[in-house]
């Protein structure tokens, strides 16, 4: 594969090529934006953008920004990551707009480098053989089964009576809440493998994750779908249903509904300590349930809500990096939130997937 590395740096330069080409990639290089846009646009072999964010003449986002005005029209196939510094969240917030793949935080390691840029490779082969067999997907009420089936396929023993347990969650909720929890499951599985969950702790962390608000159950779900803001007393009452499902599942002494447990208790812990139902903070708070708060916050912003319609991707994304009235950065563990980051496409894939669904009646 053939990539294109611009960078300013000469020492870092020269560094990473040579790096690149041990390990089998055929490395262009620029020193600037500008010489960048014009080796892509010369060479259509070029697949990957290793773009620093900020170089001298034309930043990596101006370069990317000319590259997508002259790919309009064209059926060329690349993936762009860019290289940028921890706390430089309003490039990131850009970068996604322009649709980037994934990001390097600086100082760059190399098996970190090396595994974004098999992933970026990987996506190219996967959207070439998409666009040569698009395939077009089924309609997606009649998929919700499907879907359903499949997961039940795959659990056994414990793992059947959760599925119970979370249909009887869904009855509470409107229409596509069981694609939600489909979602929350394949989205935290995703970031836990990020997170380096083995194989067999990602399955827990899946099917766990699934239970996160389990107590719902016989919950007032008249204010779970208001129409408005809730009062402060009755933001209190539905916050119950943290502790409530972490009671409910703590019958069991299954792994999994021992790790629900703590999800369904923790979700809503902030990691600056704004969160509830206990104001946890930094690590009091279970990893497992800081993924699953990032996802399900991320989730809910793409989602339709009876007060505002569903968010596109980069918005969703731009409200987590930057927070908003509701939300801030701060609430979410560090580490989680960098995964969070780097699988962004793969997380805007999956709600695709499942995407939620209005149901004429």
């Amino acid at each position: 594969m053939k990539l294109l590395l611009a960078e300013d740096d000469a020492q870092v330069r020269t560094e990473l090529q040579d790096l690149l080409t041990e390990e089998g990639y055929t490395v262009v290089t620029a020193g600037d934006g500008i010489e960048a846009f014009e080796k892509f646009r010369d060479d259509i072999d070029i697949e990957v953008l290793l773009l620093d964010i900020r170089m001298p003449r034309c930043t990596g986002l101006q370069t990317l920004d000319a590259v997508r005005k002259i790919d309009v029209a064209s059926d060329r196939v690349y993936e762009s990551i860019f290289i940028t510094g921890n706390n430089d969240s309003e490039s990131v917030v850009s970068a996604l707009k322009l649709d980037a793949f994934s990001f390097l935080f600086k100082p760059i390691v190399v098996d970190q480098l090396l595994e974004e840029l098999q992933r970026a490779k990987d996506s190219v082969n996967q959207r070439r053989y998409r666009r040569i067999q698009r395939e077009t997907l089924e309609d997606q009420v009649a998929s919700k089964t499907k879907q359903i089936s499949r997961l039940t396929e795959e659990l056994n023993g414990g793992f059947g009576t959760a599925l119970e347990m979370l249909a009887l969650s869904a009855e509470h909720y409107v229409d596509g809440i069981e694609l939600h929890v489909q979602r929350i499951g394949e989205m935290s599985g995703c970031l836990a493998s990020r997170l380096g969950f083995d194989q067999a702790q990602t399955r827990i962390i899946r099917f766990a994750s699934m239970m996160h608000d389990v107590g719902k159950i016989n919950g007032p779900d008249k204010l779970y779908n208001a129409e408005r803001e809730l009062t402060k007393k009755e933001f209190e009452t539905t916050k119950a249903h943290t502790q409530i499902g972490a009671d409910f599942l703590s019958y069991s002494k299954d792994p999994v509904f021992t790790l629900a447990a703590v999800i369904a208790a923790q979700h809503h812990e902030n990691y600056d300590g704004t969160g509830y139902p206990n104001g946890l903070r930094d690590d009091e708070i279970a990893i497992e349930a800081a993924v699953v708060h990032v996802v399900d916050t991320y989730d809910n912003l793409r989602s339709p809500r009876p007060y505002r319609d569903a968010l596109p991707h980069h918005v969703a994304m731009e409200i987590i990096i930057d927070g908003d009235s509701k939300s801030s950065p701060d609430h979410f563990h560090p580490q989680v939130l960098q995964a969070f980051l780097a699988q962004h496409r793969d997380l805007e894939a999956i709600f695709e997937r499942y995407r939620p669904v209005t149901v004429v009646q």
